[in-house]
């Protein structure tokens, strides 16, 4: 009996202490654009971004307010109905720039290829975000 009840209260002090811990989103984004006289790439893993723009680079350490303004955003972004947009002839005469954008947020994998100058408003925002932070550090 005494071994039941050591067992009993051990099995509830440890799946109590797993309720307690806070759920954190991942988040990891890639997103590169190029052609022959442009560049933009923005990579963010969890609160650590880079973005480079034509051979620059600039790096930076999101806060906890910044980061959880892109995780907002992300969460709104409505993937399923998302399509790539890139057109390959627009391509062939340097009439778009190929943008790849992949992000992996919470184990969900998304990847689309868009105009750069043409990407769907929410991940044009999210992009718009992103940079406004490289920005504002400097």
């Amino acid at each position: 009996m005494k071994f039941f009840k050591m067992t009993l209260i051990l099995l509830l002090a440890t799946s109590t202490s797993c309720q307690s811990q806070d759920k954190k989103d991942t988040i990891s984004l890639n997103y590169n654009a190029q052609t022959r006289g442009f560049q933009l790439a923005i990579q963010l893993e969890n609160n650590l971004l880079e973005v480079t723009k034509n051979n620059e680079t600039h790096q930076i350490e999101l806060t906890e307010k910044q980061l959880n303004e892109v995780i907002e955003m992300v969460k709104k972004i409505d993937f399923e109905v998302m399509k790539s947009n890139i057109s390959i002839d627009d391509l062939a005469v340097d009439k778009a720039i190929k943008g790849e954008f992949e992000l992996n947020f919470n184990n969900e994998l998304y990847t689309f290829e868009f105009d750069h100058n043409n990407a769907p408003g929410s991940i044009q925002e999210l992009l718009n975000k992103l940079q406004s932070f490289d920005i504002s550090e400097k």
